[in-house]
């Protein structure tokens, strides 16, 4: 799965080219992490740890596209998004870059980048943090923090044992399927955000498990040690679910 993230200040631009790279995103494993009209906005989420493919427009305000590149894509695959091929030259030298592409956007050329440039050469994934306690924000005026070791899975769904997160919460579950942090109130996908450079995935749309916590897995389903819950994993994310379980463990 190549995770790819899109950056370009003109937003009918943005809609453009993911509604063209939404038709070849099965046949080539992509999967859309988030699209910025801001440059600033991009400099200030973007995570490395969240994608591994940057297509970003050349010339931007506050940031252009070297200058973010610089600043988010070391080591990631690069393909600039650009309106003059004068610029093309220039692109190539100041980083590692896949490519240039021309807009409007020529999903053909983009083919044969990923093809030639990216399918194969995206760098291993890192090996996810450790820590004994890690805090989250949670909104405003609250934190919480806990042990990610403690931490089997977090969920929206009802368990096991007939726990429930309340609405637009999640529930984060311990060893025999107990609630350790109840009615947390944050949306999964930003937990998963928070979480995944700790050794967690997503797996569905309302849970995430600590994969270092594995006990089995079959073609949809897997279990964790010291729980009775069983899990399906959605098939939008087992691709991306498989390749990072197995690279984590090394197989």
């Amino acid at each position: 799965m190549i995770r790819y993230i899109l950056i370009d200040d003109d937003p009918k631009i943005l809609n453009w080219v993911k509604t063209k790279i939404d038709t070849i995103s099965k046949d080539f494993g992509l999967k859309h992490i988030q699209s910025y009209s801001s440059s600033k906005k991009a400099f200030e989420e973007v995570h490395p740890d969240d994608y591994d493919l940057l297509l970003v427009d050349f010339d931007m305000p506050v940031y252009n596209g070297i200058e973010l590149a610089q600043k988010i894509g070391t080591n990631k695959k690069i393909v600039f998004l650009t309106s003059t091929t004068n610029n093309g030259p220039k692109m190539m030298n100041a980083l590692n870059v896949s490519g240039y592409l021309s807009k409007p956007f020529d999903i053909e050329e983009f083919k044969l980048i990923l093809k030639n440039k990216v399918i194969g050469n995206i760098n291993p994934i890192q090996k996810h943090q450790k820590a004994d306690l890690i805090s989250i924000r949670i909104g405003t005026h609250k934190d919480i923090g806990f042990y990610p070791e403690k931490a089997y899975y977090i969920s929206t769904s009802r368990n096991i044992k007939g726990k429930q997160a309340h609405k637009n919460c999640v529930n984060i579950y311990g060893k025999n399927d107990e609630v350790i942090e109840s009615n947390v109130r944050i949306s999964i996908n930003d937990f998963y955000k928070k979480l995944s450079p700790f050794g967690f995935e997503k797996i569905n749309q309302s849970t995430i498990i600590n994969v270092s916590k594995i006990k089995n897995r079959d073609n949809k389903h897997l279990n964790l040690h010291n729980c009775q819950e069983t899990f399906l994993i959605a098939d939008q994310e087992k691709a991306g679910f498989i390749t990072k379980m197995r690279t984590m463990f090394g197989i």
